[in-house]
C-alpha cells in the first residue's frame, strides 16, 4: 500500500513546490515592477523631465518632507512645484545627487541618495531616503523624504544652530 501512495506523495510535493515558486515569482515580478516605476520617476525628477515624472504619479499624489523646519510638511503636486522653485533659489550651481541604492517590496520602494550641491551656507552634501508608495494602478501615490534638516537649515538657509550643553548634577 505504501508503494501505491509514493507517486501521489511525490506528485503532491512537486505541486506544492511549484505553487510556492509561482507565488514567489509573482511577488518578485511585482517587486521588479515597483523598482522599475520608482527608478523611472526618480531619474525623471533628477534629470528635470517633469512631464515624464508627473505621468508616473496618481492624481492625488502627495509629497512629505520630514523634519522640524517650516518647510517640513505634506505637499500636493502644485505646492511641490512651488517648493522646488524655492529650494532651487537656495542653491548655488547645479543640483546633484549620487544614487546609492533601492529597497523594494510589491508596492513601496525606498531610494537612497547623497545630495551634492552648494547652498548659501556652503557645501551641502545631505543623505536622503525617499519612500515611494504605489497605488493599485501602478501610479506613485506618495513620496516621503528623510534628510538632515539641521544640515538643510545651516547650509541652505544659512542659519546658525547651537546646541546647549547641560550638566547633570
Amino acid at each position: 500500500m505504501i508503494n501505491k501512495l509514493q507517486p501521489l506523495i511525490v506528485l503532491f510535493t512537486f505541486l506544492s513546490i511549484s505553487c510556492d515558486s509561482l507565488l514567489k515569482s509573482d511577488k518578485e515580478k511585482k517587486m521588479e515592477n515597483t523598482k522599475e516605476i520608482v527608478l523611472k520617476a526618480y531619474n525623471a525628477q533628477m534629470s528635470g523631465d517633469v512631464e515624464l515624472w508627473k505621468s508616473l504619479l496618481s492624481d492625488d499624489f502627495t509629497f512629505t518632507l520630514t523634519g522640524k523646519l517650516d518647510i517640513s510638511k505634506t505637499y500636493n503636486w502644485d505646492e511641490l512645484m512651488e517648493f522646488n522653485k524655492y529650494f532651487g533659489s537656495l542653491l548655488i550651481g547645479d543640483i546633484g545627487a549620487i544614487y546609492k541604492g533601492i529597497i523594494a517590496d510589491e508596492n513601496k520602494a525606498v531610494v537612497f541618495l547623497e545630495g551634492r550641491m552648494e547652498g548659501v551656507g556652503g557645501k551641502y552634501e545631505n543623505d536622503y531616503a525617499i519612500m515611494y508608495e504605489l497605488n493599485e494602478d501602478g501610479k506613485i501615490s506618495s513620496t516621503k523624504e528623510w534628510l538632515s534638516d539641521i544640515l538643510l537649515a545651516t547650509q541652505l538657509y544659512g542659519q546658525e544652530i547651537c546646541g546647549e550643553k547641560k550638566i547633570l548634577e
